[in-house]
């Protein structure tokens, strides 16, 4: 095996790269959005209690809202990441 230094000095001689994964980001997206929904509703009956504080719930529902922005821009770039993978 080539060491570090000699990778660096010379990238031709590296291991070529593997092929990316195709992944639906709709599905990745919406279970992310659906722990974040989970804690959400732990975090807010530990409020409830006076367990916890208001921070939490604020950085599970900031949580919800990226998920939301991020199915627009999913929605938004679909027919160009799907073209992209195809290589």
């Amino acid at each position: 095996m080539p060491s570090f230094v000699t990778l660096l000095l010379h990238p031709d001689r590296r291991r070529p790269d593997p092929a990316p994964w195709r992944v639906d980001l709709r599905v990745v997206i919406l279970v992310g959005m659906g722990l974040w929904a989970a804690a959400l509703v732990v975090c807010a009956v530990l409020l409830a209690t006076g367990a916890l504080g208001p921070r939490a719930v604020a950085t599970c529902a900031a949580g919800l809202v990226l998920g939301l922005l991020g199915l627009a821009w999913e929605r938004r770039n679909r027919t160009r990441y799907r073209a992209t993978s195809d290589d």
